[in-house]
């Protein structure tokens, strides 16, 4: 099915199932891609079940317009919808589905099954026209984002024993420094003119948000340095995905412009269940309580030091999960471009 605001195929998938499923597979399968539910050769009754609530998330992604990515709830708070978006497709789709702004644009994309790093100007010409797509709105840029699941080789990344918790995101970063600041100059470069921050991933104290910061002063005095035209000055925010940094989030307001939750990591870290692992799916949800205690502390410190912040995880497009995002302080929730009109049916609804 294909969505017709956006365009945006909208294909239910249920990840780690595999090890699940025998090996003579029926025909016909019944599959819930919100809920991660699967019955295999469904009774009639069944599928009369699925189909009505096919019928119901229809019907909850319709009936909602967004105006300028900014939907009311019910107690008159406003609150803003931005988009995950990795390229140009991405970007048209999140545009034409009403979405506020770019609240996480992956940059992985340029790096990944490379032999050697992108340069400078193919980066900068690859942002570009992400950039044009929303030109006069606020655009979230994340550096990379590499490790974890994401291995790049040509950055020198040794095999890790568990490289969700090794050199990843920002620390990868600030090993690779001449990576690092290639990619800061040509978010500058390709930034002239637009409205563009800085988000960097997986930060956990200040000492690394001091090191990143310096890397883009750096940055902007090579690209003065040689008469190029660039944005200056550039907001610098962190994503929220580790606990100690949320926290410590009230020190890291401090010294960061803007926040932007990642609650796919944050839960993962704070239940010590590794998201994706088949035994331990329970544990894969933004909504567990001790999770929303983490991201309304992060609100409430963002709100004292005047700093913007958002989810920008994947739990941000989940209807019946976005509200309670919305009930800890949040404000600005970031997702695909398919999951916007859900989530702003759902907002629109909720107490």
């Amino acid at each position: 099915m294909i969505d017709a605001l956006t365009g945006v195929l909208l294909i239910p998938a249920v990840a780690a199932a595999g090890p699940l499923l025998p090996d003579d597979l029926p025909s016909v399968a019944a599959l819930d891609g919100s809920t991660g539910e699967i019955i295999l050769a469904p009774s009639a009754e069944q599928r009369l079940a699925f189909e009505a609530r096919r019928a119901r998330a229809t019907e909850a992604r319709t009936g909602v317009a967004l105006r300028d990515g900014v939907i009311k709830a019910p107690d008159g708070s406003e609150i803003e919808l931005w988009a995950n978006v990795t390229g140009v497709a991405d970007a048209k789709a999140a545009r034409a589905a009403g979405a506020f702004g770019i609240g996480l644009l992956r940059t992985e994309i340029m790096f990944l099954d490379r032999a050697d790093p992108p340069g400078e100007e193919e980066q900068a010409s690859a942002l570009r026209p992400i950039f044009e797509v929303f030109a006069g709105r606020p655009i979230t840029v994340r550096t990379l984002d590499a490790g974890g699941d994401k291995p790049m080789p040509y950055l020198r990344m040794p095999r890790e024993d568990n490289p969700f918790l090794g050199v990843r995101g920002l620390r990868l970063s600030l090993r690779e420094l001449p990576v690092f600041e290639a990619q800061l100059r040509a978010i500058l470069t390709a930034g002239y003119g637009h409205r563009v921050e800085i988000m960097l991933p997986m930060v956990t104290d200040a000492e690394e948000v001091v090191a990143a910061r310096a890397a883009l002063e750096r940055a902007h005095a090579a690209l003065r340095s040689a008469g190029v035209a660039h944005l200056w000055p550039a907001p610098l925010g962190i994503m929220v995905e580790v606990p100690a940094a949320a926290l410590e989030a009230s020190t890291l307001a401090e010294i960061s412009d803007f926040f932007s939750i990642g609650t796919n990591d944050l839960t993962q870290y704070t239940l010590a269940a590794e998201r994706g692992h088949p035994d331990l799916a329970r544990f894969a949800r933004a909504s567990h309580p001790a999770v929303l205690r983490l991201i309304g502390a992060v609100a409430a410190a963002a709100g004292a030091a005047g700093r913007h912040v958002a989810v920008c995880g994947e739990a941000a497009g989940e209807p019946a999960v976005a509200p309670l995002f919305v009930s800890a302080g949040v404000r600005a929730l970031s997702m695909s471009a398919s999951m916007l009109p859900g989530v702003a049916a759902a907002l629109a609804r909720a107490s």
